[in-house]
């Protein structure tokens, strides 16, 4: 059944997913110039130079976004539906974890000399993984309802 909630869910962190490739995750200022992350580089705003690359998280955000499209086709396999939702919260932890890494990377290629002067800014798309998480967490508990439901079920035939 893909009317059910963690369907929406699951198409919910699709949708973010496709979102982020468009939005700026983060924005640096530092004494000369403000500069922009989104999910595939970091770049200077006004001459859209680009700093440094962080494809990494881009590639993380589309292999996400699928697999939560591939996890609401799956409904009729509910344990398989939470291995695999498990292993969206895996990798959603390693973007995030990735998003921290490259602001290190970013502010070192900002200002070499003392990247401590760079102010970091919170975008819109800072907060995506983190709502994609508590999405998919959010799905794995509804697919493990629905799963102790059927089991339910069968105990009474």
């Amino acid at each position: 059944m893909i009317q059910r909630i963690q369907s929406v869910f699951l198409a919910l962190i699709f949708i973010l997913g496709a979102i982020l490739f468009a939005s700026p995750i983060l924005k640096f200022t530092s004494y000369e110039a403000s500069f922009e992350m989104n999910a595939y580089k970091t770049f200077n705003q006004a001459d859209h130079l680009v700093v440094s690359n962080n494809i990494g998280i881009g590639a993380m955000q589309g292999f996400i976004a699928l697999l939560a499209l591939t996890t609401i086709f799956l409904f009729k396999k509910r344990q398989l539906q939470i291995k695999l939702c498990k292993l969206n919260l895996l990798l959603i932890a390693i973007q995030i974890a990735a998003i921290v890494l490259y602001i290190d990377v970013a502010k070192e290629a900002i200002s070499p000399q003392n990247p401590n002067d760079v102010v970091i800014g919170l975008a819109f798309g800072f907060f995506i993984p983190i709502v994609s998480f508590i999405l998919t967490y959010l799905s794995i508990w509804f697919i493990k309802k629905d799963e102790d439901l059927v089991r339910s079920a069968d105990r009474l035939r």
